[in-house]
């Protein structure tokens, strides 16, 4: 259950799933979101496994979002694709929402974008008071998937999901913790020894009132779809940002380490 990008590790009855690519800062490939969605749905059917943590490898950021310099090559089309098709990103997320066993995220360093969404995939989140948070879309020149949205706003209800997307600042550990982002926030040396205590603990926990109190927590957590008529504007929004010339400027930039030029064109 490891293709390089990822790696498997179980210890008694918890597994830890590890986004490896610490030289990209962990940031997401296709590969390496199907192969983390796959990964959840084979660690459910092992029947000593009691609690899933998901970290990045190394101590610079459990995940620095997509990776924007293969979407940049690909660009306007892969990134058009990437935001309106429920691509690999949100089967990666459903699987570890869908997964029977408690999900622990252990949140270190950058959590951005993409990867600030992939730890609301988790049940409980722990982070450390140095990791930084943050949703950068708007920098970017693109109106994020629906999906995603939606997800922020059942977990921080719809105020805080608008200062997290409209500001698009970066927030610490602390604030993120305040905002409903963090479940606990811990100094940085004591954020491992505290994630897999809480593993062991919640894997003492009777299964079967787990996997129920899961699925049923998820199932009364669920938002109204949005009508035809709205999904329609929602895709038309995103069409037009990610097609547009700031959409462009925003990846060139970041590629080119420079401040974005945005002309609202």
């Amino acid at each position: 259950m490891a293709n390089g990008e990822l790696l498997i590790e179980v210890q008694g009855r918890t597994a830890t799933v590890i986004l490896n690519r610490p030289e990209r800062r962990n940031s997401l490939s296709v590969s390496l979101l199907l192969a983390l969605a796959e990964a959840f749905i084979d660690l459910e059917k092992n029947d000593t496994i009691r609690c899933i943590v998901l970290r990045g490898a190394g101590d610079k950021a459990f995940c620095a979002g997509m990776d924007l310099t293969a979407l940049a090559e690909n660009m306007p089309e892969e990134l058009l694709s990437q935001i309106t098709a429920k691509g690999p990103l949100q089967q990666a997320i459903e699987a570890m929402e869908n997964c029977r066993l408690p999900v622990i995220g252990m949140i270190r360093g950058y959590a951005l974008g993409a990867g600030c969404e992939l730890t609301l995939g988790c049940d409980l989140r722990v982070g450390s008071e140095g990791c930084t948070m943050g949703m950068p879309p708007a920098r970017l020149g693109i109106v994020y998937a629906p999906e995603g949205l939606a997800r922020f706003i059942r977990n921080l209800g719809p105020a805080q999901a608008k200062k997290l997307f409209l500001t698009s600042r970066y927030i610490t550990g602390r604030e993120a913790y305040e905002m409903g982002l963090l479940h606990y926030v811990l100094p940085d040396d004591r954020l491992q020894p505290f994630t897999y205590e809480l593993a062991e603990e919640i894997a003492g926990r009777a299964p079967l009132a787990l996997a129920g109190i899961k699925r049923s927590l998820n199932i009364l957590s669920k938002y109204s779809a949005p009508t035809e008529a709205e999904q329609a504007e929602i895709n038309g929004l995103i069409e037009q940002a990610a097609l547009s010339h700031d959409a462009r400027e925003a990846l060139s930039a970041f590629n080119e380490k420079r401040k974005p030029d945005f002309r609202g064109e």
